[in-house]
């Protein structure tokens, strides 16, 4: 939870590799009417609207697992999004001389009740299968 609270808006740089869709809205942005060419250089359609340049569909700008072009980072720059997130991402855990995998750290207190509840009822079979009895 505190890693994920620690995540980071980025902006998408130009030949990065895209980890998620990029939808750009349909909106009415804030850029001139100067800058109608820059978008239909990348295809998206616009209509000036009271000064400014609106967006008439959203546009699926940049898929993920393609790298971001200059055109379109120039696009996300200039309508001020950031796209993608930054944040750590934990892989493996030492602990004390051993190593776990990351997913030992998703346990929740529902999971974890239930091992020890068995754990219980283990000890508790064994107790009478031994014919010593416990508080188990």
């Amino acid at each position: 939870d505190i890693i994920e609270a620690n995540r980071r808006e980025a902006p998408a740089r130009v030949g990065a590799i895209a980890p998620v869709d990029v939808i750009v809205p349909a909106q009415n942005t804030s850029l001139e009417p100067t800058q109608t060419s820059f978008l239909q250089a990348l295809n998206i359609a616009s209509k000036i609207t009271r000064g400014t340049i609106e967006i008439l569909n959203d546009v699926h700008l940049i898929k993920a697992g393609d790298k971001v072009g200059a055109s379109e980072s120039a696009l996300l720059q200039k309508l001020d999004m950031r796209p993608f997130f930054y944040s750590l991402e934990i892989a493996t855990v030492y602990d004390d001389g051993q190593i776990f995998d990351a997913a030992i750290l998703n346990i929740t207190d529902e999971t974890f009740e239930g091992f020890m509840a068995t754990g219980i009822k283990n000890i508790a079979s064994i107790s009478l299968a031994a014919n010593i009895p416990t508080i188990a």
